[in-house]
């Protein structure tokens, strides 16, 4: 008999990111298929949430997570590869620590197989897999590509497969995330929608909940015009190309340093490495120009953090839980 859990996706989960799937990537010079794959299903083991399968509940009018908790799910991962005589540039090799240059994405093709769903519902339809990797070996190197669904998997829950895959390729012990029957951030967005405040001292509700309530607010046709007319003018207009800038570490590391000296020098102010790469980001892009203007930022951030202490679970809580700032 197969054991199994119901897990519930939230209202967020089922939004925008019911309609994709993400896919994280690496520009190896080599790899072992076989190693690599025998590691991924020792982590979909031990981190059962990933063995499961995306399901419709009509009882609950949403997706779900069918998780089994015992047996063998060695058959829960789509791991396929492809050999190609192409050579990737060999800027994509970079193994300089104090180097600096802008690169261009490689093709999709080498990190994901054409066969991989997209959305909840083409997952749920075809009952395919959560975990699909795929690796290309090419003349120079090898590319390895790893899909989830973003309705299953944020970029903090993709950390969290690659962080138990790198263990199990290296030996070492690692906790995977609880899973549950009961989905956390449904119970804050609950709070969030039925109570006034979540704390009874009014002045410690800070700016986060509050533009989190902004964020639940329905989308308008106007809001979707005005968010399209920006995708064709980026893409068509202005001809934009989706590239990489790499930083080696010590650059980075260089450049938190005296950042971070020049504002202590000033004053007492917070400042993280976030703070940092992002002014360095668009002094970048804007080093050229000779007139001064205002940068409009929209700032899109983890919550788990600010939940935590309510919700201890959130911590290792890896689905869409961000706010727009």
């Amino acid at each position: 008999m197969t054991h199994t859990i119901l897990v519930p996706l939230t209202k967020i989960d089922q939004c925008s990111p019911e309609q994709c799937a993400a896919t994280g990537g690496y520009v190896v010079r080599n790899v072992d298929s076989s190693i690599l794959k025998a590691a991924a299903i020792r982590v979909i083991d031990k981190w059962r949430l990933m063995a499961g399968q995306v399901e419709w509940s009509a009882k609950l009018s949403g997706y779900c997570i069918r998780v089994p908790t015992h047996g063998d799910i060695s058959h829960r991962l789509t791991f396929t590869t492809h050999k190609s005589k192409d050579r990737l540039d060999p800027a994509f090799l970079v193994n300089d620590e104090s180097s600096a240059q802008v690169l261009s994405r490689p093709p999709l093709k080498y990190f994901r197989h054409p066969s991989v769903q997209s959305s909840l519902h083409s997952y749920a339809a075809s009952k395919a897999p959560i975990v699909s990797i795929h690796v290309t070996h090419l003349k120079n190197c090898a590319c390895i590509g790893i899909t989830f669904p973003h309705g299953v998997l944020d970029a903090v829950g993709m950390g969290h497969f690659l962080h138990g895959l790198d263990h199990e390729l290296h030996g070492r012990p690692w906790d995977a995330p609880i899973v549950s029957e009961k989905n956390v951030f449904q119970e804050v967005l609950d709070d969030l929608e039925t109570s006034p405040r979540m704390y009874d001292d009014i002045h410690q509700e800070t700016a986060t909940f509050s533009s989190l309530r902004r964020a639940l607010g329905p989308a308008t046709y106007t809001n979707l015009i005005y968010l399209l007319t920006d995708i064709v003018k980026e893409n068509v207009w202005h001809k934009a190309e989706t590239k990489a800038v790499y930083l080696g570490p010590n650059i980075v590391k260089k450049m938190i340093r005296e950042a971070k000296d020049k504002v202590q020098r000033i004053g007492n102010v917070p400042v993280s490495t976030g703070d940092i790469l992002t002014a360095w980001m668009l002094k970048a892009l804007h080093a050229d120009e000779d007139d001064a203007k205002t940068v409009c930022l929209i700032s899109i951030f983890s919550l788990r953090g600010t939940f935590v202490e309510k919700y201890p679970a959130m911590r290792d809580y890896p689905r869409t839980f961000i706010s727009i700032f």
